[in-house]
């Protein structure tokens, strides 16, 4: 009965108001587990931020305070009501509410951020992460870079708000860099996309109408003229308009994050193909050493699926060839090819540091690996096709050098992996070990893909006994390659 009543009051006290813009922004007061005094002081800071903010208007939530104030009590309950954030999303105007929740533990302090949109139940964003301090400034900007990525995630510059013929207003201006002499791509939305787990609004897909060009601009405020239309429908209230990214008149490039079909930003996962180039050897101790190595060239194909924005499940496809020929020892056979195979399954977890997705990252992953060295059996000469497979453990960590470059380094294993040889020339093995290491980077060349580089080592080596016998499989390879989101 209190919420039914909560409504009415909502109802009566604001005006009514349609057409919500994500960038139109609130931030709900921040829940804390001590009485509100951390929770006070990081609004503080982040209602600061907002704004001074360039890319969202910045609606305070004193009139909704002074409403809600004989609600002090259950004020958390009332505020995770869908109903009651419609109304207060539709009364104020406002397309992002920002809800902020600090939960303090034995040493820092958990937080988690939500951003929902003017229906109250659609999730545009959302983010948690473990600190280990409660200074008020830290959490802040923890905060200030995830609401730094929701910005990214707006899929237009502007809304239009008022249509006579041909000619539009939009509710930015040159706030939002759009200028008199700007071309504009004018969209319509059709249909929201979901996470299929996590039911999080990861992407909205839209019909283009047609161009347009901006023939007045103020600060807040732009008014538009239709150069083309692409379809018979016409513009009406509520259509998406995005800035062309060849459009610079006035202004220094910014790319954004929904333009034509060109850019489709990836959040579900990865998709990455690499071309390798290096050295390829096998040794054999049997019992005297010989050793044979040459050129490989080889091709990676790997996929990654993000669970949620911290765990996620990988699949990586690698074959490599080459011609080896005789470097150590004496051979009966002086040459002999190379045919390697891997294959990988994996399941990790991705740590951020400092909460931020495109901040530094550690990932940690588990799965199972197979790796098979394909050699001409030569019995005399101790080759054959060995395969090495088990439990695979490894370990990558990435951080951004610039905004456009990225680095990284990994290091895997297989844990007491398994052995088998073709031909039976050593046996059951004693021992057996495996290992693989890359480094690289990451340029970004669009928002949906990256071009790739790296160095790799892989390294594979059984022991038996009786007496002592070895054979050891290496490759070293530099890699070339791209990159998609999907």
């Amino acid at each position: 009965m209190k919420i039914k009543n909560l409504l009415i009051l909502l109802g009566l006290c604001l005006s009514i108001s349609v057409n919500a813009s994500m960038r139109r922004c609130m931030l709900l007061p921040i829940r804390d587990s001590i009485g509100g005094a951390l929770g006070f002081k990081v609004f503080t800071e982040v209602e600061a931020y907002l704004k001074d903010s360039d890319w969202c208007y910045y609606t305070s939530n004193s009139e909704i305070l002074n409403i809600l104030t004989n609600h002090k009590r259950n004020l958390d309950s009332i505020l995770e009501n869908p109903k009651v954030l419609k109304i207060i999303s539709e009364k104020t105007n406002t397309g992002s509410l920002i809800k902020v929740e600090i939960i303090n533990q034995v040493r820092g302090v958990d937080i988690k951020i939500k951003v929902l949109g003017d229906n109250g139940e659609d999730v545009f964003f959302k983010d948690q992460t473990r600190l280990n301090v409660d200074d008020p400034k830290v959490i802040a900007q923890t905060i200030k870079n995830w609401l730094s990525v929701y910005e990214k995630q707006i899929p237009y510059d502007g809304l239009i708000i008022g249509v006579l013929g041909n000619q539009f207003s939009i509710d930015v201006g040159t706030n939002r860099s759009l200028f008199e002499g700007n071309e504009l791509l004018i969209l319509r939305p059709t249909r929201k996309r979901r996470h299929p787990l996590l039911k999080e609004i990861i992407d909205w897909e839209s019909n283009k109408l047609g161009t347009a060009k901006v023939i007045h601009s103020t600060e807040n405020q732009s008014q538009a003229s239709v150069l083309q239309y692409d379809t018979t429908k016409k513009i009406k209230n509520g259509d998406w308009v995005v800035l062309k990214k060849s459009s610079k008149v006035g202004v220094v490039e910014q790319k954004k994050f929904v333009e034509e079909d060109d850019y489709k930003f990836g959040k579900l996962g990865e998709l990455s193909l690499m071309f390798n180039i290096g050295k390829g050897s096998a040794t054999s101790d049997n019992p005297t050493n010989r050793k044979i190595g040459g050129t490989v060239l080889g091709i990676d194909l790997a996929g990654t699926l993000w669970v949620t924005r911290k765990y996620w499940a990988g699949l990586d496809i690698s074959r490599v060839v080459g011609s080896l020929s005789q470097e150590e020892g004496t051979l009966t056979n002086n040459s002999n090819s190379m045919s390697n195979s891997f294959f990988k399954v994996k399941a990790g977890y991705k740590y951020l540091p400092m909460g931020f997705f495109y901040g530094p990252q550690i990932d940690a992953y588990v799965g199972y690996g197979s790796y098979t060295y394909s050699l001409d059996t030569s019995t005399s000469d101790g080759f054959t096709e060995v395969t090495f497979s088990g439990i695979l453990l490894g370990a990558r960590g990435s951080i951004p050098i610039q905004k456009v470059l990225r680095a990284h380094i990994e290091l895997s294993f297989l844990f007491s992996p398994g052995y088998t040889e073709e031909a039976a020339i050593y046996g059951e093995d004693d021992s057996a070990r495996t290992y693989t290491l890359e480094i690289g980077g990451k340029y970004l060349y669009a928002p949906n893909m990256t071009f790739d580089f790296a160095y790799g080592v892989n390294s594979s080596k059984a022991s038996f006994v009786g007496p002592v016998r070895s054979i050891s499989v290496q490759q070293s390879t530099f890699k070339l390659g791209t990159t998609f989101t999907f």
